[in-house]
């Protein structure tokens, strides 16, 4: 014979919650961890009871409770009888905290280039202004002081401070002293002021005119302005950025920030650049290039380039002839290959696009297991609400289902609580890379034995194709006609 529902509410009183003798109403509070708002609870033993808001000031003035008492909140509350609710009965005065001292900077911290092009499409590479001079004395940064605040009351009538500001102080490098009020930071001598690292400092820059049997090879900690040109044979390596104002013949040019070439570099087969930045030269040719940014040129002939970023070829010819050209991300050019049909291998690395789709499938794995547990999670909540029921609707006294049903409703906020913080852990699954953005860019004519390599796909030109983007679709190799977005890059 299958139970009733007075006996089954009756298991779930016994498994729950012993049975005891109560009041007829409970007053309990909970004061916020910051001492700034009290709540009050009235748990109804008694159906039918009422309660005084006398008995609730009273009981505020037991607990010790005297600042920012809600007196007609309260009132209102007893009167309406809305025992359900959660009461706000005290709020306390927040503190108004001092505000932080502020750094600013007085010079274009960024320093990015800016490339000119005349109406001819020639793009200026002599005046790029990639160097920030400054004078002795000049102000690099300075501080607007941190400022006071407001102390605030806790609900036991205790003062809260506020929290002060927070000073900042300047991290300054070599060539650089700070005003006696401590508010700005100067140059301490004329040169170039740079920010790296969250550092200010001014560098006397290293200037030659040429780069050859007077000078021989350049290893300097800073940055190099080269006037003239650096020959054949000589070497110029440094930790900040090269200028080179002339050209390079076939020389070994090595930089930790980026490398600019006015008039070109001719590398006579066995000329190199290795730069962590953007490589800029008027053009590239017989010569080897790495870069773990970006190279901009208007022309590459027989070289072998290879940048982690883009290859941008800008002005009237924005050329590719010949040799081995290879991005992660862009190619942009007017004209790749040439009309004598010399072999041009142009390549687009997606190793790293694989890798984040590797990365993305492995967060689809994790977010189904972590689903999973929320099922179970919900099938446990539905198990609840279906005992809450149960003894809502049984016949049993008032004291035995209010203690019950507490029991349920504490173990529910947990499974909620517990079913918030899986959601929290479901990873954002949209791919952060798009394969169709790794592409070649053609503005002019890719003519035939062009060949082609975008990650594992490999094309061959036989016919020559104008003005198109080339991608890989995740299937072939995909040409289509730019669209105005294209052209702009």
């Amino acid at each position: 014979m299958s139970l009733t529902n007075e006996n089954k509410a009756a298991e779930v009183i016994n498994s729950i919650m012993p049975q005891e003798e109560q009041p007829k109403y409970v007053i309990k509070d909970l004061v916020s961890a910051n001492k700034l708002k009290v709540y009050i609870r009235i748990e109804l033993i008694d159906k039918e009871a009422e309660v005084d808001c006398k008995e609730i000031f009273d009981y505020l003035t037991e607990q010790g409770i005297v600042y920012g008492i809600r007196e007609e909140e309260i009132k209102i509350f007893c009167k309406e009888r809305e025992y359900s609710k959660e009461l706000i009965a005290a709020i306390g005065k927040e503190p108004i905290d001092g505000k932080d001292a502020e750094l600013i900077y007085d010079f274009d911290i960024l320093n990015e280039s800016k490339f000119t092009e005349d109406d001819a499409g020639t793009i200026d590479f002599r005046n790029l202004n990639n160097v920030t001079n400054v004078t002795k004395d000049t102000v690099l940064c300075h501080i607007i002081p941190a400022q006071e605040g407001e102390d605030g009351i806790d609900v036991y009538g205790n003062p809260i401070s506020y929290k002060k500001g927070k000073n900042v102080s300047f991290n300054y490098g070599a060539k650089t002293y700070v005003s006696q009020d401590e508010l700005k930071l100067l140059a301490g001598a004329d040169g170039c002021v740079e920010y790296k690292n969250g550092k200010v400092y001014v560098d006397s820059v290293l200037k030659v005119n040429n780069v050859d049997n007077n000078t021989g090879n350049i290893d300097f900690i800073g940055s190099v302005i080269i006037n003239g040109d650096v020959k054949e044979g000589f070497s110029v390596t440094a930790k900040g950025d090269i200028k080179i104002r002339g050209m390079v013949e076939g020389a070994f040019i090595k930089s930790d920030g980026e490398v600019v070439i006015s008039k070109g570099m001719n590398g006579m087969g066995k000329g190199t650049i290795v730069a962590k930045g953007n490589i800029t030269s008027k053009y590239i040719e017989n010569a080897t290039i790495f870069t773990e940014s970006t190279v901009y040129a208007e022309a590459l002939i027989n070289s072998e380039v290879i940048a982690k970023d883009s290859v941008m070829l800008r002005g009237a010819s924005a050329a590719i002839i010949g040799g081995t050209t290879k991005a992660e991300n862009i190619i942009s050019a007017k004209t790749i290959g040439g009309k004598t049909n010399p072999e041009t291998n142009i390549i687009i690395d997606l190793n790293r696009y694989q890798e984040e789709l590797k990365a993305f499938e492995s967060k689809k794995r994790l977010n189904i297991k972590i689903e999973k547990e929320i099922n179970e999670k919900k099938s446990e909540l539905n198990e609840v609400d279906e005992k809450i029921d149960l003894i809502e609707n049984s016949s049993l006294d008032n004291e035995n289902k209010n203690a019950v049903k507490r029991q349920l409703l504490l173990r529910k906020i947990k499974l909620n609580n517990d079913i918030s913080d899986l959601q929290r852990q479901l990873s954002e699954i949209m791919p952060s890379d798009n394969i169709e953005d790794h592409k070649i860019i053609c503005k002019g004519t890719v003519f035939s034995n062009t060949r082609i390599t975008i990650g594992w796909m490999k094309y061959r030109v036989r016919q020559d194709i104008s003005y198109s983007k080339i991608y890989n679709d995740g299937n072939d190799i995909t040409i289509v006609a730019l669209n105005p977005g294209d052209i702009e890059i």
